[in-house]
């Protein structure tokens, strides 16, 4: 045999061990017999309308919310929450200067002065907390720990109180043991001093609510473990404190996926990044803080101006990450993907039509025709449209199995690795009679499914909704780096028929139906 032949063989014994023959279908197993609450907070998102594009009783934000059906949502935003001042509906503009970050600082300035210009300048709480009423929505609020006062923390709940607001999740401030925060917090004891004060103020007003404090996400980028070395002594000093604070908030990001890679290669990074980072990331958070909530208030890839941002990939890793939280660390009982709303394509779930603009990164146009007012639904968006249909009509969750699961090689930082080709989670009702079976399928190439349930297989009809593009750049508007099609081209499909027929598509994140039988 001459070495050409050899080299062949090897690499079609190891296509044949790697990657599963479409003559094996993919097996789902299902069982029922130890369901789960299902933790319905995990499916919510981040608001911040700071810019004032969106406001929280704007037609197109209550048409284009409800179908999401989110059980939570995140009031005023990140970093905006560290400088507003809810007896005012707004912000003071010297106060937006008062970090070390000049860049900041034009930022939230800038967004101050579009807020004017369009909303007056205010941001209301009320407002929100109308939208969480009218659409049965759990809030969860940040308040001012950087210009405010422990007294105004207290006032804001006692006013909570007197209107009939549900409000029990109250986050004491965002993100600071970044360094633009070092001048008032140049230590985590510092910090814990100052949120301590808060947290026993509010709780003076009502012992009932829970208040979490942020811890760095540097346990899911332990690639800057060592250059990180001050935000792991922050995490470290909060869980030695960790008597007065009833959960700890860590914000999530993939953040190296901002990069100038094909999204083919950033496929195998993402998949990788979720499968062999992520898990690794919770139990350095499940060691420190073991007997305290997690509350994951931001997440989504890196950077709105991603190559990859608002593609059929992003929509997939959407999915994908969210079916991590779905099926494993019982420590996560809140999740808000950032962000609900708001300018250009990148983070947003729904957003305004993006002109053409020479001169900025967002001078790509292409944006399809608006679906409600002058607004677009991002690649993100029915991902959680199905999320949130399945979790309207869900109350547990159950286990699932999967077997002969393609396999997808990393990329980059995961070259080599083989990761599974599927991930799967499964949430039903016994009263409404349902399963919804959640499938990410990470690879490019079909695949049939069968699906057993409590040891028999399911032949009976579903109904197939699922997300796919053969492309995985394929967008809904395009993005910084690539112009858009002018067509909406992520978006649920629909198949009915016999499960014996179910092929999961390439590129895909899927809700598959199935009646119960009494």
């Amino acid at each position: 045999m001459n070495r050409v032949s050899s080299l062949w063989l090897c690499f079609s014994l190891f296509y044949l061990c790697v990657f599963p023959s479409l003559s094996a279908p993919v097996r789902l197993t299902i069982s029922t017999d130890t369901p789960e609450p299902l933790r319905h907070a995990l499916h919510g998102f981040n608001t911040n309308m700071m810019r004032g594009d969106y406001g929280y009783q704007d037609t197109d934000v209550l048409e284009l919310t409800k179908a999401l059906a989110p059980q939570t949502l995140r009031f005023p935003g990140g970093t905006v929450g560290n400088f507003y001042r809810w007896e005012q509906s707004g912000f003071v503009e010297a106060e937006l200067s008062s970090t070390t970050s000049e860049r900041l600082s034009r930022r939230l300035r800038g967004s101050l002065a579009t807020l004017k210009k369009r909303r007056a300048g205010k941001l209301v709480f009320d407002d929100f907390m109308a939208l969480c009423q009218q659409l049965h929505i759990t809030p969860v609020v940040v308040v001012n720990l950087w210009t405010g006062s422990p007294e105004e923390s207290a006032d804001w709940v006692r006013y909570s109180q007197a209107k009939g607001y549900t409000v029990k999740h109250w986050e004491l401030g965002n993100e600071f043991y970044l360094p633009q925060y070092r001048e008032k917090y140049p230590t985590a004891a510092a910090y814990l001093h100052v949120a301590k004060q808060h947290a026993e103020a509010m709780k003076a007003v009502d012992p009932s609510i829970k208040v979490s404090v942020p811890a760095s996400p540097i346990g899911f980028h332990q690639d800057g473990w060592h250059a990180k070395a001050d935000q792991r002594h922050w995490d470290s000093v909060l869980a030695g404190n960790a008597d007065f604070f009833d959960a700890y908030t860590v914000h999530v990001y993939a953040y190296k996926a901002m990069r100038e890679k094909l999204p083919e290669e950033m496929r195998g990074y993402l998949m990788g990044w979720i499968s062999e980072s992520v898990p690794k990331g919770f139990a350095y958070y499940e060691k420190l803080f073991p007997d305290k909530e997690m509350w994951i208030t931001e997440w989504n890839i890196a950077n709105p101006a991603n190559r990859v941002a608002n593609t059929q990939l992003h929509a997939m890793y959407a999915g994908d990450f969210f079916l991590q939280l779905l099926t494993g660390y019982p420590q996560v009982t809140h999740a808000n993907f950032h962000v609900l709303a708001g300018i250009r394509k990148g983070f947003p779930v729904f957003s305004p039509v993006t002109p053409a603009k020479p001169g900025t990164t967002w001078h790509h146009g292409g944006d399809p025709a608006e679906d409600v007012g002058a607004t677009v639904r991002r690649a993100v968006y029915p991902i959680f449209q199905l999320i949130g249909e399945a979790f309207s009509s869900a109350e547990t969750r159950f286990s699932v199995e999967i077997a002969n699961a393609p396999v997808l090689l990393g990329a980059i930082e995961y070259d080599g690795i083989a990761l599974p080709g599927i991930q799967a989670g499964v949430i039903g009702s016994r009263a409404g009679k349902a399963l919804f079976v959640f499938v990410s399928h990470r690879t490019g190439s079909e695949q049939p499914l069968e699906i057993f349930i409590d040891g028999e297989r399911y032949t009976g009809e579903v109904v197939h909704r699922f997300v796919a593009n053969d492309r995985l750049a394929a967008s809904n508007g395009g993005n910084a780096a690539m112009a858009g099609s002018g067509q909406r081209e992520v978006e649920i499909q629909t198949w009915s028929g016999h499960a014996s027929a179910l092929t999961l598509p390439k590129n895909s994140f899927s809700c598959i139906r199935i009646a119960l039988e009494d």
